[in-house]
C-alpha cells in the first residue's frame, strides 16, 4: 500500500507541477494592432508579434468604412506567455499572450 502511495504523490506533485506552466501573470506592453482578421501585440524591445487571446475591445475604435474594427493601440496588459511557435494569421506570431487584464490603453489610432 505504501508503493502505492508514493507513486501517487509523485504523479499528483507532477500534473501540479505540469498545470503551473505558463500561469504566470506578467505585465507587457506594446504596439497593439488589429483588424477584422486578426489582432497582435508587438511588445517593446522585441521584434516580433504575439496573437492576443481575452477582451480588447476597450483598446479598438471602429472603421469609418463599415468593416468593423481596425488600428493601432500602446497598450499595457497583464497576461500569461504561451511557448514559442507559429501562430495566427499565416504563422506570424510566435507566441500567445492570454490577457487576463487590460491595464492601460493610450495612442489610439484607427485604421483608414
Amino acid at each position: 500500500m505504501q508503493r502505492y502511495k508514493s507513486i501517487s504523490l509523485a504523479l499528483f506533485l507532477f500534473l501540479a507541477g505540469c498545470a503551473s506552466l505558463g500561469t504566470k501573470v506578467e505585465t507587457y506592453s506594446g504596439e497593439y494592432f488589429y483588424n477584422f482578421e486578426y489582432a497582435y501585440l508587438t511588445p517593446d524591445g522585441l521584434n516580433e508579434q504575439w496573437c492576443l487571446k481575452g477582451d480588447m475591445s476597450r483598446a479598438e475604435l471602429h472603421s469609418n468604412d463599415g468593416k468593423g474594427v481596425k488600428g493601432t493601440s500602446y497598450i499595457t496588459v497583464q497576461g500569461t506567455l504561451g511557448p514559442q511557435g507559429n501562430y495566427g494569421n499565416l504563422g506570424v506570431c510566435k507566441r500567445i499572450l492570454t490577457v487576463t487584464k487590460l491595464v492601460k490603453v493610450t495612442n489610439m489610432r484607427g485604421g483608414s
